[in-house]
């Protein structure tokens, strides 16, 4: 009995360990297979190494492709402007005003040579701050007449022979004065004068000293206007009158500058360009009155 019970207990436990034995081999089985394990029917594949997701940040933007690196230039300072240029003026008729108009005289200095049967050089004749006028300070060089301080003693003028700028009339010139900016070189001026002086009158219609002016004489009346504001000096500009019978207007640039009132009597007046010496003397070309052309129009 007790070894039936024996044989029994025996068959029991064998049985036991067979089913622990089993129960085990079907855990190690799972643990190989892993989570991931691919279902019944599902393809097999070679297991691959994965890679960490990363967790999404703002992208910042791509940077442009590289090149090659190139040799950079210094920076080079901006060119300052220049300044517009003067107007020239036209045949038609007087810069700045409208209306119908004749050309009653005209020099554009296109030759080699002062045209003696219209200016006269006043040759031996005393100016501005005793400077004697010689002819041989006044050249006709590439469209300009350029009168010229030989030195403080010598200058030059050329006036009209027989023309007279009449009363109605409008006289032109364009000039560039000797300096620089706002400060006149030598004695220049461009002016109109009467016969029998005073009483003929005198307009100024650009003069130079020191500062670029505009005056009038007359027996009994004088004005001094003063300088005219801005940079007159070492470039073309274009100078004007109309003579009224009892007044004047001047225009620079095309620009009314001044008006004022004339008392002389009426007669026309000659056309003068003068160099003297100033207070700040300059001799030779730079310190040269240049001229381009001398322009008379009337009324149509």
């Amino acid at each position: 009995m007790v070894k039936n019970r024996r044989r029994r207990a025996a068959r029991l436990m064998l049985v036991v360990g067979v089913v622990l034995a089993c129960a085990g081999a079907t855990v190690a089985l799972l643990a190989a297979a892993g989570p991931g394990s691919p279902s019944r029917g599902a393809r097999h594949t070679a297991p691959t190494q994965s890679t960490p997701t990363a967790t999404p940040t703002q992208s910042s933007p791509a940077p442009p492709p590289a090149t090659a690196p190139t040799q950079s230039s210094p920076a080079q300072p901006a060119p300052s402007p220049r300044p517009s240029p003067a107007p020239v003026g036209s045949l038609a008729g007087p810069l700045g005003l409208g209306g119908r108009w004749t050309l009653v005289f005209d020099d554009e200095f296109n030759g080699d040579a002062l045209n003696t049967s219209v200016w006269n050089t006043h040759d031996g004749w005393t100016n501005q701050n005793g400077v004697t006028d010689s002819a041989a300070n006044v050249t006709v060089s590439g469209g300009h007449a350029i009168l010229t301080l030989a030195s403080p003693s010598s200058g030059a003028e050329i006036g009209t022979q027989t023309f007279g700028l009449a009363v109605g009339e409008f006289a032109q010139a364009r000039i560039e004065f000797p300096g620089r900016g706002a400060t006149i070189d030598n004695w220049p001026a461009f002016w109109t004068s009467g016969p029998d002086w005073p009483a003929g009158g005198e307009n100024d219609v650009a003069e130079g000293f020191g500062a670029l002016t505009v005056n009038y004489h007359s027996p009994t009346v004088v004005h001094l206007t003063g300088r005219v504001r801005g940079d007159w000096a070492g470039h073309f500009h274009v100078y004007g009158i109309y003579r009224g019978r009892t007044f004047s207007r001047v225009y620079w640039d095309g620009r009314l500058v001044r008006t004022y009132s004339t008392a002389d009597n009426g007669a026309p007046e000659t056309i003068l360009l003068t160099l003297g010496a100033g207070d700040h003397v300059v001799t030779g070309p730079a310190g040269a009155l240049v001229v381009d052309y001398v322009r008379v129009w009337a009324p149509a």
